[in-house]
């Protein structure tokens, strides 16, 4: 046995000793094996202040629930903006080419009060933006400052055009436009001339475009109108963006939100029908506390947010929809609580180009309305990679392939097929502040492929799970089925054109998911999600969810092995902090501060702390696992609850995992005396706090037929919860039911 493992086995020796007295008496006669410990111990030490409230979850305490709820308006984001000293940055122009972002403040203002220090401040800048591309031209050959100016510089040239600033014809703009386009190379490298719908040709086709329309007697024009609209027809053929995440999606967007209508001079890229789903995606994803929970390549907690508020005015201008101001001003509320500043009553200054593009596209004659209550799931359309550079290839996707070597390559190899795929399961209580939210991932094909799990939950402002932030595989809030010995044949996708998450044509899993069963009622949401070939292995995975507005999340997760192999299979929750009470198969959970900026800045949360259950299975172990270990991605999220079944099935072989998670608030064990006696031992309250509620939970069956859980989570309080995918009736409490998905909060059902 080497050092480590010796470690390991003193570590979980430790933990299964120091647990006994709040594992006993929770399993209701099953036979559970202790906890394990894997890794070095990662839970930390919890401010004493976390539980300062004594179980109160009062969103009407500002000191447990600072989040704002004030009206926004226009005045609102200029108030802002003034707090940031826009007299300070006018009066230094010298940003290089970061100056488009870094004085979106100071063009907000011109627009307010049309005084022309601003206007002069806007064209110093500009001026300086120019020089320092022609340095960087001088020294590189090229530049590839591409989102940014691209979408910013054509707002400076018609807000200072339109306010008489400047003209339309000034020769010092259209030179240092034209050194832009001329120079501009997005992925700093030789090829120029991106296609596909992304976040890197869309702002360089556009940029063109714009050159194209403003100067047409350039040498280019022709050519460069004709790229530009190859492109927008890139995009508009699928109606949608290839990045399924809260990261790099926000590139594209950010170009269709500030000049969709400069581009094909019309709004149909915010008013046609098909882009609803695309817009709606922005303002369905929003928690009731205005907070964005994470997915897939993100920049950490509430990632992106700031890009939502702009394009969500945007949108709600373009098209009348109050829905989307309501949305853009629950945001607005939660990006002021996580501000740095301490009184939070400003937004981060990283935002502030952001909040400027709010007050340039708000319409405050377009009242917020509130939207849906109901939960719902979206779709979107499948996008793959292929090879980028090979252009009959791109003759055949896109059409109009550029022959010349280092033109008109696939951007970031991005291709959209057209066929729709399930993209997020929403479950929502309502928008009040404080209600219970949830994100689950639906699509197959993205990067990394998580159909089935829990993207973020919320309660009362608190997240209670944060994913990596990455491009590659990472099992988050699933099942998680491993081969463990290596040997099973891969399940890949026919088209061997495709490319996986390594870049390795040929070898993308073939997964597929599909949502069968969706039912909404006014107390609960029932869902049903089946995915095929998970992780693109032999297997059926099927995942019940009942979602009890304002109280739990029960899940079911079934898989089916269509071949034997040497498994070992995994329900995980990722979270921060693990503990204090641990059961052989529960825990308590919590996010002390989600992790911000990249992973740079610890971010403010609600206490409010979740029960982890699993239907205690004898052949399972609870394993409290410390993720750094094997993956310093997790840093935002470094510990994972795993209930560990490891054989070997047969073919056929279906094995059943059920979980609860149930938001409370923090307890914590009390000395009845400061007498260190052996009568003066710490306590909790009872036995619910003692065991973050799992005591209040019963299995009354738990089979592979069905599921039926007896819940008193609080003392008289009792609900029912049934899967029952086969339709048999089943009795429950003192009635049946024969229903797929079953909820009742009636102690006699």
């Amino acid at each position: 046995m080497t050092e480590r493992n010796k470690k390991l086995v003193v570590w979980a020796l430790l933990l299964s000793c120091a647990l006994i007295s709040v594992s006993r008496g929770d399993d209701k006669g099953q036979q559970t094996r202790p906890p394990q410990l894997v890794g070095p111990p990662t839970r930390y030490h919890v401010d004493v202040e976390r539980y300062r409230f004594h179980g109160a979850t009062n969103v009407n305490d500002p000191r447990f629930y600072p989040i704002p709820d004030k009206p926004v308006t226009r005045e609102t984001y200029i108030r802002y903006i003034d707090e940031l000293d826009p007299d300070a940055i006018a009066s230094s122009p010298q940003h290089g080419m970061n100056g488009p972002k870094a004085f979106m403040p100071v063009l907000a203002k011109y627009v307010q009060t049309g005084g022309q220090k601003w206007a002069e401040a806007c064209v110093g800048m500009l001026r300086h933006f120019h020089e320092d591309m022609q340095e960087q031209v001088k020294e590189r050959r090229w530049f590839w400052q591409f989102e940014h100016p691209s979408a910013l510089v054509p707002l400076y040239r018609k807000y200072l055009v339109n306010g008489g600033a400047i003209t339309a014809d000034a020769e010092w703009f259209r030179e240092m436009w034209l050194c832009y386009c001329r120079n501009l190379h997005v992925w700093d490298s030789e090829p120029v001339e991106w296609r596909g719908g992304c976040h890197r040709s869309m702002p360089e086709a556009y940029a063109k475009g714009r050159a194209a329309e403003w100067y047409p007697d350039i040498p280019e024009a022709k050519h460069w109108a004709r790229y530009s609209q190859l492109v927008f027809d890139d995009f508009w053929r699928p109606k949608d963006v290839p990045q399924n995440d809260t990261g790099y999606m926000m590139g594209p967007l950010i170009i269709l939100a500030c000049g969709a209508d400069q581009w094909t001079g019309d709004d149909r890229a915010y008013r046609h029908p098909q882009m609803k789903r695309l817009w709606d995606r922005l303002l369905l994803e929003v928690s009731p506390d205005g907070l964005i929970n994470p997915y897939g390549p993100n920049g950490g907690w509430n990632s992106t947010a700031d890009y939502r508020i702009a394009m969500l005015e945007r949108v709600a201008a373009k098209t009348g929809d109050g829905r989307y101001r309501y949305g853009a001003h629950k945001l607005m509320n939660y990006l002021q609580y996580q501000s740095e500043s301490p009184t939070a009553d400003r937004a981060n200054k990283d935002s502030a180009w952001l909040v400027s593009l709010a007050y340039l596209f708000a319409d405050d004659s377009i009242e917020p309305v509130e939207p849906s209550t109901a939960s719902q799931w979206t779709e979107r359309v499948e996008a793959i990679r292929i090879p980028h550079t090979n252009k009959k290839i791109t003759e055949d996707l896109y059409g109009n392939a550029d022959p010349r070597d280092n033109f008109g390559h696939i951007c970031c190899s991005w291709y959209m097929t057209g066929k729709t795929w399930p993209d997020k399961l929403i479950m929502r209580s309502g928008w009040e502040r404080g209600d219970f939210f949830a994100l689950v991932e639906l699509h197959p094909t993205s990067f990394p492929a998580n159909p089935g799990g829990i993207m973020g939950l919320n309660r009362w402002g608190a997240p209670f799970t944060q994913i990596v932030t990455s491009k590659g595989a990472s099992v988050e809030n699933r099942l998680q089925v491993e081969d463990a010995e290596d040997k099973t044949t891969q399940r890949l996708h026919p088209d061997k054109m495709r490319i996986n998450e390594f870049w390795q044509s040929g070898q993308m899993p073939d997964i597929q998911s599909e949502v069968i069963y969706f039912h909404e009622t006014e107390a609960a949401t029932y869902a049903s999600l089946r995915v095929r070939n998970l992780d693109g292995l032999p297997v059926v995975y099927d995942r019940d969810f009942i979602f009890v507005k304002n109280r739990f999340l029960a899940t079911r997760e079934t898989v089916t092995f269509e071949q034997p192999f040497t498994a070992t299979v995994s329900p995980v929750w990722n979270t921060h902090n693990i503990g204090p009470q641990i059961g052989n198969h529960w825990a308590n959970t919590f996010i002390h501060q989600p992790v911000g900026d990249n992973g740079t800045r610890s971010m403010k949360t609600p206490p409010v702390d979740l029960l982890v259950w699993f239907a205690p299975r004898p052949d399972c172990t609870l394993q409290i696992v410390d993720r750094l270990v094997d993956d310093p991605r997790a840093i935002a999220c470094p510990n994972q609850l795993r209930y560990v079944w490891q054989g070997t099935p047969t073919a056929g072989q279906q094995l059943v995992f059920t979980q609860v998670y149930y938001p409370h608030a923090p307890y914590r064990s009390l000395p009845t005396s400061n007498n260190p006696n052996p009568g003066s031992k710490a306590a909790y309250a009872n036995q619910l706090e003692a065991t973050a509620h799992a005591s209040g939970i019963s299995i009354l069956r738990d089979d592979l037929t069905a599921t039926v859980l007896r819940l008193e989570l609080e003392s008289g309080n009792v609900e029912w919860v049934a899967f029952n995918p086969s339709g048999e009736t089943l009795k429950v409490g003192q009635g049946q039911t024969d229903e797929h998905l079953f909820y009742s909060a009636h102690s006699d059902r």
